[in-house]
C-alpha cells in the first residue's frame, strides 16, 4: 500500500507499506484517508483509509492475551524493583528474574523488555524488531481510532 506524509494523491508516494504491515490508525478524514504508524515504531503517514483490514476477532483476542501477558511482565518487574530497592534480593537475583519477567514466549517468537528504555522487542528468530515503548503516551481518546493492517 502506497503511503504519503501528507494526504494527497495528486503527489507521487513518499513510501509503501507492506502487506500485512500491523498499524494503529490514529485519524481519519472525511475523504478516506486515514493517518497510520506502524506498530513497530515509525512516524505517522497518510494511507488510503478505504483499504485498511480490520483484524479480525480471533486476532483481536491474542491482541489482548497478549496484552494481559505484557501488563503481567510489567508488574513483575515493578515487584522485582521493590525487592531490590528495599534489599529483599541481590542485583544478580534481580537481573536473573528480570530476564524472564521479560521475557515472552508466543507462537514462534519472543517478546523481550529492554527496562531501561521501556522497549518492547519482537524476536523472529531471525531479527529483533521493535515493538514500542510502554513509556511512551498513549493518543488522546479523541484521536485513536483503532487497529488495522496495511
Amino acid at each position: 500500500m502506497d503511503s504519503w506524509r501528507t494526504p494527497d494523491a495528486m503527489k507521487a508516494p513518499d513510501g509503501r507499506l507492506d502487506p500485512g504491515t500491523r498499524v494503529q490508525v490514529v485519524e481519519r478524514s472525511p475523504s478516506g484517508w486515514a493517518r497510520v504508524v506502524c506498530a513497530s515504531g515509525g512516524w505517522p503517514v497518510w494511507v488510503d483509509g478505504r483499504r485498511l483490514q480490520e483484524p479480525t476477532e480471533s486476532e483481536q483476542a491474542i491482541g489482548m492475551e497478549l496484552l494481559s501477558q505484557l501488563k503481567t511482565s510489567l508488574g513483575t518487574y515493578q515487584q522485582l524493583l521493590d525487592d531490590l530497592q528495599a534489599q529483599r534480593i541481590d542485583f544478580d537475583s534481580f537481573r536473573r528474574q528480570a530476564f524472564h519477567a521479560g521475557l515472552v514466549m508466543r507462537d514462534s517468537g519472543a517478546l523481550l523488555l529492554d527496562l531501561p528504555s521501556g522497549t518492547w522487542y519482537w524476536y523472529d528468530g531471525i531479527r529483533l524488531h521493535t515493538m514500542g515503548s510502554f513509556l511512551d503516551e498513549e493518543p488522546p481518546p479523541d484521536r485513536a481510532a483503532g487497529s488495522a493492517e496495511g
